[in-house]
């Protein structure tokens, strides 16, 4: 057991998936994660190694990590509901629609700007249709 307590401090992976997160009953400690850790080893030695197989995949987000824990904890109920303790802050997606308005002010300018080589000066057009229907006159 000496040898889990030591892994479980010198690898900062499981620091990360067993930091203190906020909760619903408060901070999560270090204990509350190396508790956690032991009961998964009373209750199957070969899911206590699934479970720091799991943790030491360092490919794997926060997030494809606990949700591979819950795969793994969802046939011993009491695991997995304590797990749920565990759970990392979900991102924050931004809506898409909120890009529209820059796109609108960035985009209208420049194919504005892009077009006077193809239609020439326009200001020099506008004046010459005015002044020209004028002049016609």
């Amino acid at each position: 057991m000496a040898r889990a307590n030591e892994m479980v401090r010198a690898d900062s992976r499981m620091m990360v998936v067993f930091s203190a997160l906020a909760s619903k009953s408060g901070p999560l400690t270090f204990e509350d994660s190396l508790r956690f850790v032991k009961k998964v080893k009373a209750c199957n030695y070969m899911l206590y190694l699934s479970l720091f197989d799991i943790l030491g995949r360092m490919e794997l987000s926060r997030l494809e990590a606990y949700r591979e824990l819950q795969l793994l904890f969802q046939n011993y109920p009491d695991l997995h509901e304590e797990l749920e303790k565990f759970r990392p802050p979900v991102p924050i997606k931004h809506p898409a629609n909120n890009i529209w308005p820059w796109l609108f002010a960035c985009a209208v300018p420049l194919v504005a700007v892009s077009l006077i080589p193809a239609l020439g000066n326009p200001v020099l057009w506008f004046v010459q249709q005015t002044l020209g229907e004028k002049m016609k006159a």
